[in-house]
C-alpha cells in the first residue's frame, strides 16, 4: 500500500468517526457515549479507535479543529475585526469598516448555516461543554489578536485605578460569552433567523456591549 492511499484511509477512519460521534451526541448526549459506541458505530474495533484517539475528547478536539480551519477557509477575516464597529457611520472611512464588518459577519453566520448539524450538535444541550467552550476562547483569542479595535474605543491594555476603566481583559470575556450565548440562542430557536439577519443584530449588539463599558466623561454622565 503507497503512502498516499494509507492517508486516505487514515482520513476516511478518522471521519468515520467523528460522524459516529456527532450521530451518538445527538442520539444519547455526549457524556453518555463510550469509547465503545463510537467503535461500533464507526464499525472499526476500539484498537482502531485508539491508534487515531487515546479518548472521546481528543476526538472531538479534532472535530473543533477541523471546524476551525473550515471556518477560516471560508471567512475572509479583515485587518480590523468587525466585532465591534458602530451600526451607522458618519465618515466615509467609519462606512467602509462597518460594510466590511457586516461582511464578516455574514459569513460567519453562513458558516454556520452550512454546518449547521454540527454545531447543533455540538453547542446544544446534548453536546460537548468543551467544545462550547473552545468556540468562546477562540472568539476571545480573535479579540485579543486585535486590540487595536477596543483601543479605538478607549479600552487600554494598561492596569489603571479608575474605576471607570473597564480593563481590556473583562471587556473580550463580556463579548465572547455574549458571542456564545448568541449561537446557542440561534440554534435553540431553530436558525430561523438568517445569517444576513444575526450579522445585522450581532454587529449593532456587539458594538453596544462595548461601548457600555467604556470610560464615560463628565459631560456624558
Amino acid at each position: 500500500m503507497t503512502h498516499e492511499q494509507t492517508d486516505l484511509r487514515v482520513r476516511r477512519t478518522q471521519m468515520n468517526l467523528r460522524e459516529a460521534l456527532i450521530d451518538l451526541i445527538e442520539e444519547k448526549g455526549f457524556d453518555a457515549v463510550t469509547v465503545g459506541d463510537i467503535a461500533e458505530r464507526a464499525m472499526v474495533n476500539r484498537a482502531t479507535f485508539y491508534r487515531h484517539y487515546p479518548d472521546k475528547y481528543a476526538l472531538v478536539t479534532g472535530i473543533f479543529e477541523e471546524a476551525v480551519k473550515q471556518m477560516l477557509r471560508e471567512i475572509p477575516l479583515p485587518e480590523s475585526f468587525g466585532a465591534i464597529t458602530p451600526a451607522s457611520s458618519a465618515t466615509e472611512d467609519e462606512a467602509r469598516q462597518h460594510d466590511a464588518a457586516l461582511a464578516v459577519w455574514s459569513a460567519l453566520f453562513e458558516h454556520l448555516a452550512r454546518h449547521a448539524r454540527l454545531y447543533q450538535v455540538m453547542l446544544g444541550k446534548r453536546g460537548s461543554s468543551w467544545f462550547t467552550a473552545q468556540v468562546r476562547d477562540s472568539f476571545a483569542e480573535a479579540i485579543r489578536s486585535r486590540a487595536k479595535i477596543l483601543a479605538k474605543l478607549g479600552l487600554s491594555v494598561r492596569a489603571t485605578d479608575d474605576p471607570n476603566v473597564a480593563p481590556l481583559e473583562f471587556v473580550i470575556l463580556c463579548l465572547a460569552n455574549w458571542f456564545v450565548g448568541v449561537l446557542s440562542w440561534w440554534i435553540e430557536n431553530g436558525m430561523l433567523s438568517s445569517p444576513q439577519q444575526m450579522a445585522r443584530w450581532s454587529a449593532r449588539t456587539a458594538y453596544a456591549i462595548a461601548g457600555a463599558v467604556t470610560p464615560t466623561t463628565p459631560n456624558e454622565q
